[in-house]
């Protein structure tokens, strides 16, 4: 009988252990968490503050907008809200989530190495979930709030830490002595917790990039969404002041490229006659001249836009020889120091939207089932996508 240590769950309960450790694979990554919710109904994980390591060129970890926090409380309905980029903030706020580690290579630049604690919880005048965190991540989706404007508050440490940065330079190397005191702070001996993998860490593409290329899209998206984050001294009122002005930016724009959808032009327009409609104008011209006749996906490219701020969506094409050296070195290293196996492993492919290059999942995915077959056997490896497929 497993007893369940202080920094997993405060409840030591009894915890059933599997005969050969499971490795979901899902294409999408939100798909991989109704495997957890699985293993948490069956005893396998506890159903309170676990332990999260996700290896990922992304953090995805925003809210779906408009969700009522209690929709948390009914899974089948929390899974038709979730998408790639929001489906692990709702987990820790039902609180079956309390500790964050986020492994990232060295291109993504969308969170500082480093530790830090926040508040998550229900906001008092929207319903939804919202956060204290000030990392420029979560403010600039206008999803930080201040500590009192929250109820039923729950707290989450994150971490976040970067593998494979002697391929950026020759002289750095992976720190595994301290990655491994990192592991430690968060999981004890014989502690369960969940290995979640994303094969884009390895290489990834920013699929947006490429959307109508001719007309200059995505540079003027960036321009059009930029956002200026907060100082890291700013006080909390000029932080939330900054959530307000990013609020009405996005919110303008939401606006215009839905009349857009809806209308295809912008000559009923009603909104006031801003800098950002004017531009938004000029895009939608260079569009209708470098692809005439195009039906374009003006909601498509709102999304797009969304993901610039004062970064971009990392993008990086792996050369093979370089995912071998992140896949022997870096992974199978961060697997040496973590203070024991696995409860349970979830790996996402993101092929299908091009995050994770086509051309290299499968070799990927080869390489990465090679070493954790090697390290934890036996294994039961779970192809999720091809059921997916299937249906």
């Amino acid at each position: 009988m497993e007893a369940v240590a202080g920094t997993s769950s405060e409840i030591s309960i009894p915890r059933k252990k599997f005969k050969e450790l499971p490795i979901f694979i899902a294409e999408n990554h939100n798909d991989v968490l109704p495997f957890i919710y699985r293993c948490m109904g069956s005893k396998h994980l506890p159903l309170q503050g676990n332990t999260f390591i996700h290896l990922d060129s992304h953090p995805d970890m925003l809210i779906p907008k408009g969700m009522h926090a209690d929709t948390v409380w009914n899974k089948h309905e929390l899974f038709s809200h979730l998408s790639i980029e929001n489906w692990m903030m709702p987990a820790a706020y039902a609180g079956h989530f309390k500790n964050l580690v986020w492994i990232k290579p060295f291109w993504a630049k969308q969170m500082k190495n480093g530790s830090r604690n926040f508040l998550i919880g229900r906001h008092k005048e929207s319903g939804e979930i919202r956060l204290t965190s000030t990392d420029s991540y979560f403010v600039s989706e206008a999803l930080f709030c201040l500590p009192d404007e929250l109820d039923n508050t729950r707290q989450v440490s994150l971490e976040v830490a970067t593998l494979g940065r002697y391929l950026e330079s020759p002289e750095n190397k992976d720190d595994f002595q301290e990655l491994g005191k990192t592991f430690r702070q968060y999981i004890a001996q014989g502690e369960s917790f969940i290995l979640d993998i994303d094969l884009d860490f390895f290489s990834t593409r920013n699929p947006f990039k490429g959307i109508y290329q001719n007309a200059g899209l995505y540079s003027i998206l960036q321009d059009l969404y930029y956002f200026q984050p907060p100082n890291e001294d700013q006080d909390l009122k000029s932080i939330q002041e900054k959530v307000q002005e990013r609020q009405m930016q996005l919110s303008e724009l939401e606006t215009i490229f839905k009349h857009l959808q809806e209308h295809r032009n912008l000559h009923e327009y009603q909104g006031e006659a801003s800098p950002k409609l004017q531009t938004v104008a000029t895009l939608v011209k260079n569009v209708e001249t470098q692809y005439p006749g195009e039906e374009v996906d003006w909601e498509l490219v709102h999304d797009a836009g969304c993901t610039c701020d004062d970064t971009d969506l990392p993008h990086h094409v792996t050369s093979r020889k370089d995912i071998e050296q992140l896949i022997s070195l870096s992974f199978a290293g961060l697997l040496s120091v973590l203070p024991g196996p696995p409860t349970v492993i979830t790996i996402s492919r993101s092929s299908e939207d091009d995050y994770c290059p086509l051309e290299d999942v499968e070799f990927i995915q080869e390489a990465v089932l090679k070493v954790l077959r090697q390290v934890y056997s036996p294994v039961s490896v779970i192809l999720a996508y091809e059921e997916e497929e299937e249906d």
